[in-house]
């Protein structure tokens, strides 16, 4: 019977981490950095829908083009509540923050399971190449 003996290229293929746990890793990062972008715009309006900034600069104008994205899914929950004599509070705004960030923690939550698979799959070949190794001596 011959014996298999590891190439080069054996080696190579083995240390591939799955292809779907890079492209896993890298939409949920994709994914934690859009939503961490829309709870920043989303706070950001609230700040300046408080104090009644001028919606005809450009800053004003991005924030609030931008959180309106964000804010679609729950706009009109709540009604938004006077603060002062011309802010007010987008309690809309606040809630969406809330479910963003409880959506986060979903998301933090994948990316360390991805982590942990991708680790634990290096580790596995470590452990292969290891015991191939002492095989061939």
């Amino acid at each position: 019977m011959a014996k298999h003996t590891i190439t080069h290229v054996d080696r190579a293929d083995t240390h591939e981490v799955p292809k779907y746990l890079r492209v896993g890793n890298i939409l949920a990062r994709f994914l934690y950095l859009w939503t961490m972008f829309g709870v920043l715009t989303l706070g950001l309006r609230v700040i300046l829908k408080a104090f009644s900034a001028n919606p005809s600069t450009r800053f004003v104008t991005f924030v609030y083009d931008t959180s309106a994205r964000y804010l679609e899914p729950f706009r009109g929950i709540f009604p938004p509540r006077n603060v002062g004599e011309t802010g007010y509070l987008d309690i809309s705004a606040l809630f969406a923050i809330i479910m963003y960030v409880m959506f986060l923690w979903a998301v933090l939550a994948l990316i360390e399971h991805v982590e942990r698979s991708i680790k634990q799959a290096r580790e596995r070949v470590e452990v292969e190449l290891a015991v191939n190794e002492t095989k061939r001596r």
